[in-house]
C-alpha cells in the first residue's frame, strides 16, 4: 500500500512539473525577443509620441557649438534614438565629442504623461553626471510651428529654447537658443546640429 501511495505521489508531481514546463514554454515562446536594436512602439502609446519618433534609428551629423570666447567648436557626433518602457517612451542618445576632446555621452527621455496631458522630457547629461529637467506638467513645454517642434524648458529667469527642424524622414537639424530674462530676448544658435539618418 505505502508502494502504491508513493507511486501516486511521484505520478501527481510528474504531471505538476510537465504542466509547469507546458505553460512556461507556452508563455516563453509568446513573448517578445529580449534584446532589439531601436525597441518597438506599443500600440497603446499615446498619439503625442509620434511628434517624436523620426528620433527613433541612428543619424549622424556634425555640428557647432558656440565657446565662452565666442568662437566656434566644431564637432561630430551620433544621434541614436529607442522606443523604451515597453514602447510607451523615447531615449535617444548623442554620442560626441566634446571641445576639451574628452567622449560626451547625454540621454534624452521623452514620455507624454496622458493623466496631465503634458510631456515628460528629462535629459541625463552622463559625462557630467547631472539630470536636466526639461517639460513636465509644472514647467516648460513643447509645441509645433510648421515641420519645427520646439521644446522651451528653464529654471526662473533661464531658460533654454531647444528647435527640432525636420525636413523629411531622413534629414533634421536641432538647435538651441538661451535666454537669461525669462524669455523676453533670446542669444540665438549656442549650439546646432544637421542630421542625416544612416539606419
Amino acid at each position: 500500500m505505502r508502494a502504491n501511495s508513493t507511486g501516486n505521489r511521484l505520478f501527481v508531481l510528474l504531471i505538476v512539473v510537465l504542466a509547469i514546463n507546458t505553460c512556461t514554454s507556452k508563455y516563453a515562446m509568446a513573448t517578445e525577443p529580449a534584446i532589439t536594436t531601436y525597441g518597438e512602439r506599443n500600440p497603446q502609446a499615446p498619439d503625442q509620441l509620434s511628434l517624436f519618433s523620426f528620433l527613433v534609428g541612428k543619424w549622424k551629423g556634425t555640428g557647432k557649438t558656440r565657446l565662452e570666447d565666442g568662437s566656434h567648436a566644431q564637432f561630430e557626433l551620433t544621434w541614436i534614438g529607442r522606443y523604451i518602457l515597453n514602447g510607451m517612451a523615447i531615449a535617444d542618445e548623442i554620442h560626441s565629442l566634446a571641445p576639451d576632446g574628452k567622449p560626451y555621452l547625454g540621454i534624452s527621455l521623452r514620455h507624454f504623461d496622458t493623466k496631465n496631458d503634458s510631456w515628460i522630457i528629462e535629459y541625463l547629461n552622463v559625462s557630467n553626471s547631472f539630470l536636466r529637467r526639461q517639460v513636465n506638467p509644472h514647467s516648460g513645454n513643447v509645441s509645433v510651428d510648421a515641420s519645427t517642434i520646439i521644446v522651451i524648458s528653464g529654471d526662473a529667469q533661464t531658460k533654454i529654447r531647444e528647435r527640432y527642424r525636420v525636413a523629411d524622414q531622413n534629414h533634421f537639424t536641432y538647435s538651441t537658443d538661451m535666454s537669461r530674462d525669462g524669455g523676453r530676448s533670446w542669444d540665438a544658435v549656442l549650439v546646432e546640429m544637421t542630421m542625416t539618418r544612416v539606419d
